[in-house]
């Protein structure tokens, strides 16, 4: 049974782990209300004392970021027995599990003892074909705006790719192609921590790690992003909260699916005509889809505790 945190003063504890910029940003989103959600990385000796002292205080555990063994983390929750921990698959995460499952690594206590969140509808068959049993819960972006700003006088595409290693799954090779096949729509290229980009066209001015991304989607009129695998897409959520036009590899409410480079070019070039033409309003569909279809934040917030009240009275 749960105490009642209005006479008791007791607030809920929950530790979360796992990935650094969806974790931080989930915990301080999820506190208040008699919530204390605390977020710890793997980082330092100090920092890992701490964390094991909160795991064995907490009432729950909730990591971002799936996984079919146990890792460091989980063996420590495991070795202090606890029993309520939720494990929300976020993304590329499926992809790097593929081995281990296939090598017959699979921990029976991960599939058993911990409870499995999928952010996409997508994610929940690719979760479920690694022998694992899932929900499908969003999870929230706290950076998605209160509501919609008007498109900028100057038409510009934002994309994303943090490194050039990994490029082919952020559809570099795309970017380049259609950069350099619409040279006068200009191009903002964020998140770049390791490169350099060989030869980027002029039309494509690179940045790297930006906090907070507010200031771009506002000079965008388009957020194209070309991934060959993806999560449910904060930076998809924030832009069709701010109103922009959205281009995606996956059918999204709201968004434009794009697979190709082709497809790509087509549908930049024909939302630049219309906007040299002022017949380019924001995507209200998409501004829509976010404020009422349980995709806002808020919504997710209470969603998210009330899944995590039944777990902790169970």
């Amino acid at each position: 049974m749960i105490l009642d945190t209005a006479k008791t003063g007791r607030k809920r504890r929950v530790l979360v782990h796992g990935l650094v910029y969806f974790g931080r940003l989930f915990a301080e989103l999820m506190n208040g209300d008699g919530w204390d959600f605390r977020y710890y990385p793997d980082q330092g000796i100090l920092n890992l004392a701490a964390m094991a002292r909160e795991l064995r205080a907490c009432d729950l555990v909730y990591q971002v970021g799936g996984r079919v063994t146990q890792g460091k983390f989980l063996k420590v929750a495991h070795f202090f027995e606890k029993q309520k921990i939720v494990m929300h698959w976020v993304g590329s995460d499926t992809l790097d599990e593929q081995r281990d499952v296939s090598e017959g690594n699979a921990d029976p206590w991960v599939l058993s003892h911990v409870h499995h969140w999928v952010e996409s509808e997508w994610l929940v068959n690719e979760v479920a074909a690694l022998g694992v049993p899932c929900e499908l819960i969003p999870l929230p972006s706290p950076l998605v705006p209160d509501q919609a700003g008007p498109l900028p006088e100057e038409f510009r595409v934002l994309v994303y790719m943090p490194t050039v290693r990994r490029g082919e799954l952020y559809g570099l090779d795309r970017i380049l192609e259609v950069a350099r096949a619409l040279p006068d729509v200009p191009f903002d290229l964020v998140g770049l921590l390791e490169g350099p980009i060989p030869n980027p066209p002029k039309n494509l001015q690179i940045h790297g790690r930006v906090p907070n991304l507010a200031k771009f989607y506002e000079r965008a009129t388009v957020v194209w992003r070309p991934v060959r695998h993806d999560g449910l897409s904060w930076m998809v959520m924030e832009s069709l909260g701010y109103g922009r036009h959205v281009m995606w590899s996956y059918p999204f409410p709201g968004c434009i699916q794009v697979t190709t480079a082709v497809e790509a070019r087509v549908h930049i070039d024909r939302l630049h005509g219309l906007h040299r033409q002022g017949l380019l309003g924001i995507n209200e569909e998409g501004v829509r889809f976010i404020a009422c279809d349980g995709y806002h934040p808020q919504s997710l917030r209470r969603e998210i505790r009330s899944r995590l009240e039944a777990i902790l009275a169970s």
